[in-house]
């Protein structure tokens, strides 16, 4: 597996934790969303700040940056609620649909049509979702189209998001730091979602340690360590192949409430699960690096 790949997967599965932080919370969607990115930026800073020499060149930020804050602030904001409604597991399935968006978006983005085995992948994928998808959960008939309208949302701000970062970083990659990217998108999203509570009303306390332990570990290991291993990932693979590959992070979400909550996996979803590891590995068995150049 080529190390752009393996950085993504590493990246998918310390995400796939964040339904389950948000659901061992008691705190309202918004808040959870913001203290997941204001705990990782205070985290990211502290370590910019313990090695500024490192970092002091590499303070970029370019309209691609900006546009990733803001499609990954709305990105949160549509997911906690999705979750509210329809619960982690299918929530967080629906959201990686986004393996539909993201190659239409590229073709008109960076001019890049998937090859035969990336297009095979897709369908591949998006057909092992749907039979976990079809097969799993469970939910009352009055909160399904919510749940779906803001899942849906969710996967085209999660696409514009994944395809905002790979923009930004082909501007200057030689100078862009991935701890600098995500200091900054984790800063302005936490100002975005701070003014969104705001808003609503909610209040930002944290009223037991069982809520601030989940917000930290959501906050620092999720966020901070996932995304890490995501951004630099994407440095040396297409975004295409990074989105196959980021469809793995609700199969791992499923395992983990498989392990935590006693979920029941029927035998359904683990053909889902068997043909969407198919896919990926279809996928990045057939990432090309005439691809990577091209998208560059």
């Amino acid at each position: 597996m080529p190390t752009g790949a393996f950085l993504v997967l590493i990246g998918a599965f310390l995400i796939s934790f964040s339904p389950i932080f948000v659901s061992l919370s008691d705190l309202q969607p918004t808040v959870s969303a913001f203290y997941r990115v204001f705990i990782g930026s205070i985290f990211l800073g502290v370590i910019v700040a313990l090695n500024y020499q490192r970092y002091e060149d590499k303070f970029l930020i370019n309209r691609y940056l900006v546009l990733a804050c803001f499609f990954f602030a709305l990105d949160l904001w549509f997911w906690h609620r999705s979750i509210l409604y329809i619960g982690p597991g299918m929530s967080t399935l629906i959201v990686n649909f986004q393996i539909f968006i993201i190659p239409l978006l590229s073709y008109f983005i960076f001019n890049l049509v998937p090859n035969r085995y990336q297009i095979l992948a897709i369908f591949l994928g998006a057909f092992g979702l749907y039979l976990t998808l079809g097969y799993g959960g469970s939910f009352s008939s009055e909160n399904i189209r919510l749940g779906l309208i803001f899942g849906i949302l969710t996967a085209f701000a999660y696409s514009a998001y994944i395809l905002s970062l790979k923009k930004n970083d082909l501007e200057d990659s030689a100078r862009i730091s991935p701890v600098i990217s995500l200091l900054c998108i984790s800063a302005i999203s936490a100002l975005i979602l701070f003014v969104a509570v705001k808003f609503e009303g909610e209040s930002l306390a944290i009223n037991s340690a069982h809520n601030l332990f989940s917000m930290l570990a959501y906050g620092i290991m999720s966020h901070v360590f996932g995304w890490y291993m995501i951004i630099l990932g994407l440095k040396t693979i297409t975004a295409t192949t990074a989105g196959i590959i980021l469809i793995s992070q609700p199969i791992f979400s499923l395992v983990w409430e498989y392990l935590i909550f006693s979920r029941v996996i029927n035998s359904i979803e683990i053909i889902g699960i068997s043909i969407v590891v198919l896919a990926m590995i279809t996928c990045v068995s057939s990432e090309r690096s005439d691809q990577i150049g091209d998208s560059n």
